[in-house]
This record gives C-alpha cells, sequence and structure tokens, in this order.
C-alpha cells in the first residue's frame, strides 16, 4: 500500500530541488499520507493486525 503521496514540483534543476526541500514546512509524513485521511490510527491498526 502506498502510505504517501506525491507533491507536485516546479522544480527543473538540483538546484531548485535543494531550495524546495529547504524551503518546505510540510514533513514527508505532512500532509500527503494516506493513512492520515483514512483515520487517525489507521497505521497503528494496521500494525496491530500485522500488516507490518
Amino acid at each position: 500500500m502506498t502510505c504517501t503521496g506525491a507533491i507536485e514540483s516546479t522544480a527543473a534543476t538540483l538546484e531548485e530541488v535543494m531550495g524546495e526541500v529547504v524551503a518546505a514546512r510540510v514533513g514527508e509524513r505532512g500532509a500527503t499520507r494516506a493513512d492520515d485521511r483514512t483515520s487517525e490510527t489507521a497505521m497503528e491498526d494496521r500494525k496491530r493486525e500485522g500488516y507490518f
């Protein structure tokens, strides 16, 4: 299962990518994690069920 979603980038060079990373205010598990849209405990529920 994919747990995170993509965030569109306008960067065309390595320097622009690095600039976006430095300026980002959303972590890798921030607003893009699919589990967070399912329920607040979705990931923990799957851990308990043995998914991980």
